[in-house]
C-alpha cells in the first residue's frame, strides 16, 4: 500500500527521533522514542511493531543516507588521502545521527544496506593499497577495521559533544593517515 505524504513524514519523524534518542541512550524504550517524535505509542507501533523493526528502520535510513552522500562525494575522482578525508567528513556529518544503530553488531543477520554503505570505503582502501598510498604490509580488512574503529570512537565524541563533527573528522584523518606521533 502506497504511503501518503503525512504517513511518510510521521515515519521520518519517528526514525529521526529514534536515531537521536538511541544515539544518546542505546537502552531507550519505545515510549521515549514516541515522546521524542511527538507521536503516541500506538502511532509508533503502527509504523514499527517491534523495537527491532524500528532499529532496522533506522539502520536502513542511515545506510541509505550514507550511500547517497558517498555517491555525491566523488570519492573515485580524488587522490586517496583527500577521498579518505571527504569520506570521513561524510561519516561524521551524515552518519552521526545513526551512529548508535549503524554500528550495532547483528550476529544473526547480514545487513545488506549497511554493506552497500561501507562498500565505497572498502573500495577506497583497496585502491590506496594497490597504488601504495596506504600501507601495503597490512591486509585491507585490517585497515578497514582500524578506520571503522576510529569512526566509531569519533561518533561517540560527537554524540557526547566532546568534539564537533569537523574536529572529529580531522582527528580521524590525522590518526588514520599519519598516526599519533608528534610532528
Amino acid at each position: 500500500m502506497p504511503t501518503t505524504d503525512g504517513t511518510e513524514r510521521t515515519r521520518r519523524a519517528i526514525l529521526d527521533a529514534a536515531a537521536r534518542v538511541l544515539g544518546q541512550r542505546s537502552e531507550a524504550g519505545m515510549a521515549d522514542i514516541a515522546e521524542e517524535a511527538g507521536v503516541g505509542r500506538a502511532t509508533l507501533y503502527r509504523h514499527f511493531p517491534t523495537r527491532e523493526s524500528l532499529i532496522r528502520g533506522v539502520q536502513d535510513a542511515g545506510s541509505a543516507e550514507l550511500v547517497a552522500a558517498f555517491a555525491a562525494a566523488g570519492l573515485d575522482e580524488l587522490p586517496v588521502d583527500r577521498a579518505i578525508a571527504r569520506a570521513t567528513g561524510v561519516f561524521l556529518r551524515t552518519g552521526a545521527k545513526y551512529a548508535a544503530v549503524i554500528s550495532r553488531e547483528d550476529e544473526h543477520r547480514e545487513h545488506a544496506a549497511k554493506n552497500r554503505a561501507i562498500a565505497p570505503i572498502r573500495k577506497l582502501i583497496a585502491r590506496g593499497i594497490r597504488d601504495s598510498e596506504l600501507r601495503t604490509d597490512l591486509p585491507g580488512d585490517a585497515l578497514f577495521e582500524m578506520y571503522s574503529a576510529l569512526i566509531a570512537r569519533a561518533h561517540l565524541l560527537t554524540i557526547t559533544d566532546t568534539l564537533t563533527p569537523e574536529q572529529a573528522a580531522d582527528a580521524v584523518v590525522a590518526v588514520f593517515l599519519h598516526g599519533a606521533v608528534s610532528r
